[in-house]
Order: structure tokens, then sequence, then C-alpha cells
């Protein structure tokens, strides 16, 4: 744990590089609770290194940065000043924590509605951030950003938004949103006819979404989140027309949404604004079209859950535990890569578990092949969710299955070592990238260490396979297999 003084050093050091600043926007800067940011602010300013304005809540900047205001300045000046403080930047850093309507934005960095909204849009025009035209929540326009479609987290319930009246959902009840992102949304739903629980993901039919339902429907195996089916929908619903979108819904047989299975992600998602020709396959005319995908739901929440619960536990589970959830991780990535696919966005967060403690990888959006009809490389888009993303996936045009490996490495460092604070986790982390771990974890785990180091090989070709992986872990560890087929979590 850092020191009260290094933490203000880092703080001071904050305020040099980027300027004058808000509690809150360093709070989540250093994964600090405001209460706390605020008393080193006050402490800086009290040893005359910060001053802050009169403003609530208060803008702080350092002291020989200061600039007297002239006493003949007028209202509606100072008032400009205000509104000024907060740049864009502010508002897109906030939004990395998740989505917000304007007015959560407002409240949180201290600025009119007026003022936000100003940014909002100026981003959207930039292509920076997305408006979801049902909830209002604004999110960044990045792939299925960090936080987005983690099935554990209920943000509202059926009644918020009138949710229980989406296009495409009329033989669901929705019970809440469980996430969002820049392509659309899933939602926790009880069927009105069998009254099971599902998940049900809905996004923008393009080609990216063909590929997934594709990919999930050849899916098959216990730690791979099971498809149930998918049907196309519009924008457009309302109660009145239900007899008219019967085919909305996924019993109806009928008008079932087929797909060709010889080209699953053939081609890769930098075409994924094309949707003419997936449009004119399903014969639908809507202006905005949607393709509903139904999963199962699993209600034991994410890797991220579990590795927040093992740090804050003050029992730690012990590394037989670690090692059995990391195995049948690595068993369902060894499943996907035998079926020539690559996942491309493995981590924390798309990791699940199912009621009974069985892990369940999920959101297959950037699935794609590992080569063409023809057996050649593929040219590849650099997406994915860069906290995890391995170098060759963010800087190279043509990559394999080995670049999901690289993210597990990372996972299964962080499932083994106990992260305290987001500040912490920001200074390991690069570090952790270039394999360069703290001094007591290759000391206290050699075996895994070496593992790991090998994961994060910057060079793909020096990484073991899935299946070479999972062999380690069952030959080190010994992992009994009965174990390994009881709960996990």
């Amino acid at each position: 744990m850092s020191t009260d003084s290094e933490i203000e050093r880092k703080i001071y050091d904050f305020f040099r590089r980027n300027g004058k600043s808000k509690a809150l926007i360093i709070s989540k800067e250093f994964g600090l609770d405001k209460r706390t940011v605020n008393k080193h602010l006050y402490t800086l300013e009290s040893s005359k290194q910060l001053f802050r304005t009169d403003e609530d809540p208060p803008i702080w900047d350092l002291v020989e940065k200061k600039i007297e205001p002239k006493l003949s300045r007028k209202p509606e000046q100072r008032s400009r000043m205000t509104t000024e403080t907060v740049e864009e930047k502010h508002v897109e850093d906030l939004l990395r924590s998740g989505g917000l309507k304007s007015r959560e934005i407002a409240r949180d960095l201290g600025e009119s509605r007026q003022t936000i909204s100003r940014h909002l849009y100026s981003l959207e025009k930039k292509d920076k951030v997305r408006k979801c035209s049902i909830s209002e929540v604004w999110t960044l326009n990045e792939e299925w950003s960090d936080t987005s479609f983690s099935q554990q987290s209920s943000s509202s319930c059926s009644s918020d938004h009138g949710l229980d009246l989406i296009s495409g959902l009329h033989h669901f009840e929705v019970i809440a949103k469980l996430g969002q992102g820049s392509y659309g949304c899933v939602y926790k739903v009880k069927h009105r006819y069998d009254h099971k629980i599902y998940a049900v993901k809905r996004v923008i039919l393009t080609r990216k979404a063909d590929s997934e339902v594709m990919a999930l429907a050849d899916l098959d195996h216990p730690n791979i989140v099971r498809y149930i089916t998918c049907w196309p929908g519009s924008d457009n619903w309302t109660p009145n027309q239900e007899k008219k979108q019967v085919s909305d819904a996924p019993d109806s047989s009928s008008d079932a949404v087929t797909f060709e299975r010889d080209g699953c992600g053939e081609k890769d998602d930098d075409e994924d604004d094309d949707i003419t020709s997936e449009m004119e396959s399903l014969a639908v005319t809507d202006s905005k079209t949607y393709l509903f995908i139904q999963m199962e739901f699993c209600q034991g929440g994410t890797l991220t859950d579990w590795i927040k619960a093992r740090n804050l536990m003050e029992k730690q589970r012990t590394i037989v535990e670690i090692h059995k959830v990391f195995y049948e991780i690595i068993t369902g990535v060894e499943y996907i890569h035998s079926n020539k696919l690559i996942h491309r966005d493995l981590k924390p967060d798309n990791i699940l578990f199912s009621a009974d403690g069985k892990v369940k990888i999920g959101d297959f959006g950037l699935v794609v092949t590992q080569k063409d009809q023809n057996g050649d490389p593929i040219e590849r888009s650099n997406r994915g969710t860069l906290t995890y993303m391995s170098p060759e996936q963010e800087n190279k045009r043509y990559y394999d299955e080995k670049t999901d490996i690289f993210p597990l490495g990372l996972i299964w460092f962080e499932m083994i070592w106990k992260i305290s604070t987001g500040m912490e986790r920001a200074e390991l982390w690069p570090n952790l990238r270039n394999k360069r771990f703290p001094n007591r974890f290759s000391d206290t785990h050699p075996t895994e260490s070496k593992f790991i180091m090998e994961m994060l090989s910057c060079s793909p070709e020096h990484r073991p396979n899935a299946k070479s992986v999972k062999e380690k872990l069952d030959r080190f560890f010994s992992l009994d297999q009965d174990l390994l087929s009881q709960k996990t979590v």
C-alpha cells in the first residue's frame, strides 16, 4: 500500500502532466475513493503546493500556475471560465468506467447539463462516443468496452426506460439490463411461456453479429456459454403490431433465421457497417434492424467478481481452487481453437460462472476464423480490449489463435496475485505486459511464473498453445479430475 506521501507525490505529478482537475477525476485516475483524494488535496493546499477555486465542487491546480483574477472580471466571464474547465477528455475518462446519462456525467463532474451535452455531441461527431436510443445512456464508441456486457451487473430493472416494451422481446419479461456497449445491449429476461431465465443480446445486424451467431451455434462445450436461438427485429415494434411481428419471436419457426455455414468470420470485422446483404437475406426492410441472440443466463457472475471477492477475502482462496478455475478457462479456449476460431476478447468480464460454479466463456462478438477457405492468413483489424490485447493484435494486421494466449497469461496472474487498489493496478500492469513481475511473485509461485512468462511472450511463436498450457497445468499441479468436476466458486 502506498504511503500518504507517495500518493500526494503522484497527485502532484498528475497536475503537472494534465493541468487543472477535480477530485472525482483524480479518484478515478488512481482508483481511490473521493474522500481520500480530498484529504490529500487539502494537505497539498496547506503545504502551498495546490490551490482551489470557489466553485462547487472546487477545481484544483498547481500554485505555480495560479493567475490571480482581475477584480473587474464580469460575472458572465467567470461563468464562461467555469464551463470551460471540464474538457472533453474528462468526459471520456469518466465514461471509461461504464455508460452514464448526461445528467449523471454533469453531476459527477460538477458541471451544467448544457456544458456536458455540448461535449458529448462534439465527441459523438468525432465518433468517440455513442448514445443508446432506448436508455439515453452514453458509452465510449469502442468494441464492447471493458465494463459493457457482463451478465452480473443488473443496472436497470424492467420498469426503467420501458424495457419491457423493447422491440423483439415481447415474448419475454425484461428483468434487467445487464450491460451495454457501442453495438447494443444485453438483457436478463424471463420467457413468458417456459418461465426460465435467459440472457438476450441485442445487436445491430451486421456481418459481425452474423459471425457471432454462427460461432455460438457451432460451439457445444461445458465451458462455453450455451446458445439457444436467434431472431431478427426492428426498432419500430409496438404492442399492437405483435401479430405482424411474430417472426421476431424465438419460437416462430416459419421465419427462423438461417445462416450459411461455410464462411463464419471469413471476412474480418472491418466490414461491420455493410449490413445490406444481411438485411436482404433475411427479407427485412425496416430502417434499423437488430439481431437478438438468446443464451443461457450465467447467474454466478463474472471472473471480475471472482477476482474482486478474492482480493477482499481475509482468507485467500487456495492455489488449487485458483488453478481449477483457470483449468476450465483454458479447456474452453482449447475447444474454441480446435474449432478453428479465435475469440480475440478474452478478459475477466467475458468469463462467467453458471449457478453451479462452472466456467462459461462468453461474448463472441469479435470471433473470427483462424484462416480463410484456402488456408491462408486473414488480414485483421486491431479491435479488442486494449488492457488485455496482445502486442500483435494491437499493432499488426495478421495474427493467429496465439493472440488469445497473451490475455490468458494476464488473467492467470491476476487470479493468483492480490491487487488491492486501482493505483496499484495502474502501476503494475505495464510491467506485467512486459513480463516484469513483482519480486515476491516469482519467489512464491516459481512454476506459475515460468508458464505465465511464456504466455506473455512478445512473439506469438514463443507462446504455448492452449492444449500445451492445459497439459502443463494437469502435470505440474496434479489437478484431480474429481476435484475438477466440483463447484468452483
